[in-house]
């Protein structure tokens, strides 16, 4: 979890920072939403990392915050199929694989 929070930190601290320098070197609107842009990118990323490194406060929840969006079944709220197991009568039988017969 640390090395891949490392690793998307540094780079989109290095899309920030080109996008800030070519900000800087710009004129007018293109100037100012280049500085917009950069800005935005280093705040996400402020807001990522102190997310993940205060997450083992919260029980493991970024922020303390459950997303129950994220997890199983996220799809099928109406009892769709996949949400309802199979009647008891009948065994569960293995996936075929392919190229057996």
């Amino acid at each position: 979890m640390w090395m891949g929070l490392i690793h998307h930190a540094t780079a989109a601290l290095i899309v920030a920072f080109f996008v800030l320098f070519a900000a800087g070197k710009s004129e007018g609107l293109v100037k100012l939403l280049g500085t917009v842009l950069g800005l935005w990118i280093l705040v996400l990323t402020i807001v990522g990392v102190v997310g993940i490194v205060t997450a083992p406060m919260f029980g493991g929840k970024p922020f303390g915050m459950d997303f129950h969006g994220m997890h199983d079944h996220w799809m099928h709220h109406d009892g769709g199929p996949g949400m309802t197991p199979p009647p008891a009568g009948t065994p569960m039988q293995p996936a075929p694989t392919p190229g057996s017969h």
